[in-house]
């Protein structure tokens, strides 16, 4: 990693910049999809609720109630959700090995390899970028099905 900030600057900030949205804008998003899975569980008293995204995503699904039309196309909403999540996973707790103006390459230990393993991720501004606006795209949609679900299992 180039650690010389002042010289590369420039070319750094916009980089550091979606990094800190990517980050930032998460927190709202999962939360919205937390709070699906409360709402789903609470009306399902056995169920445990889910802990990891994936599962949290599965059981979301699974569980929808017939009467939300709200999404139409659930499974893209899912992917979505779910590449958006990997791209924040990694510049999260990922290490910038190097980037100019056009790419970001990060490097990310495979925390369920048995291995040290680390997974390099190349990443264009168009990659990164749309995945910052995906954030607040995912964030209207996961409200408006919190919104749903509240008056149906209420």
């Amino acid at each position: 990693m180039n650690l010389n900030i002042e010289e590369n600057q420039k070319s750094l900030e916009p980089w550091l910049s979606v990094i800190g949205l990517l980050t930032v804008m998460w927190t709202p998003v999962e939360r919205k999809i937390d709070e699906c899975v409360f709402i789903l569980c609470s009306s399902n008293n056995k169920d445990k609720r889910p802990l990891s995204l994936n599962r949290k995503l599965e059981y979301i699904k699974n569980n929808l109630p017939s009467g939300i039309t709200c999404i139409p196309d659930f499974d893209e909403i899912i992917k979505i959700t779910e590449g958006t999540s990997q791209v924040r996973d990694v510049c999260v707790h990922g290490v910038i090995d190097r980037y100019d103006e056009n790419k970001m390459v990060i490097g990310k230990i495979q925390g369920k390899s048995s291995d040290y393993q680390i997974e390099m991720f190349t990443y264009d501004q168009v990659r990164l970028f749309s995945a910052g606006k995906n954030l607040i795209i995912l964030y209207e949609i996961w409200d408006k099905l919190c919104r749903d679900l509240n008056p149906q299992i209420l």
